[in-house]
């Protein structure tokens, strides 16, 4: 495993400012008044909004990971006592990529109801709903992304070339949320009760992911989940880069992908042939 011989505490701190930089640049570079203007102000305002009014604000995006990670490690540390090295950190780095994944499709199954208002006074994409839903959420696990290096140094966990990775598995998860939620929402306009039924789903869901189990034993156990799970894989991959500093499963992340991207088109088929429909019975 090649190692960063030189990445200390000072870098990591670095790193997080110049990826701050870098977002407050790109957003700086896009002109006003067009579409990307319109999802990010969207985007901004939704997050903004879910911790408006409460007495410690934004800090719950760092608060309720970091609390949510110390429960699971109490209970499968000194209860279960799994023998997994990092076994905090190997919790935590599945945990962000399942929260962000229960709370995008839970909150954009539901997009065409709450954002009514849009569409009918303004004439525009109505995917920028989803764009802009997906992004709230991107900078929530964005930002547990950063709290978890922020923690691994404590654990004293070297960082390795292969973190430059990470994009392509947030890219590919992006990709299979955006096509979930288009299918779940177009679905919940004519069946409402899928949000109940997408709870129990997500209940089920999130015991068959490698969040608390090692890699070998859930896919040597349930060879299937490596099929027919495509968050297992993305798990996996992100866990392999930013904690054990090992390159992706290059034929894992194709078929992840791959997956990805035919859910995707299935929810933006079904989204265009019945969005009109679907409008009408709000």
């Amino acid at each position: 495993m090649v190692r960063l011989s030189h990445f200390n505490y000072i870098y990591t701190a670095k790193i997080v400012i110049m990826l701050g930089n870098i977002g407050k640049s790109l957003y700086e570079l896009i002109p006003e008044n067009n579409q990307y203007e319109r999802i990010w102000l969207l985007a901004k305002t939704d997050f903004k909004l879910r911790y408006y009014d409460t007495f410690l604000g934004f800090l719950w995006t760092i608060v309720n990971p970091l609390f949510r990670l110390a429960i699971f490690y109490f209970i499968f540390t000194f209860i279960f006592n799994k023998q997994i090295p990092n076994y905090a950190l190997h919790i935590f780095s599945g945990l962000i990529i399942w929260m962000f994944f229960q709370e995008s499709t839970k909150k954009g199954m539901n997009v065409l109801k709450s954002k009514r208002y849009l569409y009918e006074n303004i004439r525009f994409n109505k995917l920028d709903l989803y764009t802009s839903s997906v992004l709230s959420s991107l900078m929530v696990l964005i930002i547990n992304i950063i709290v978890y290096f922020i923690v691994s140094m404590f654990f004293k966990i070297p960082l390795t070339w292969n973190i430059l990775f990470i994009p392509l598995h947030i890219l590919n998860l992006c990709i299979l949320v955006y096509g979930v939620i288009l299918i779940l929402s177009t679905i919940n306009i004519y069946f409402r009760d899928i949000n109940q039924i997408w709870d129990m789903i997500l209940l089920a869901w999130f015991w068959i992911n490698p969040i608390f189990y090692a890699k070998a034993i859930i896919f040597e156990t349930y060879p299937v989940l490596k099929f027919i799970n495509p968050l297992a894989g993305i798990i996996i991959n992100t866990r392999e880069g930013i904690l054990y500093g090992n390159p992706p499963d290059w034929g894992l992340y194709m078929y992840d992908m791959g997956y990805s991207v035919v859910v995707f088109f299935i929810g933006l088929v079904s989204f265009r042939l019945l969005f009109h429909k679907a409008a009408e019975k709000l």
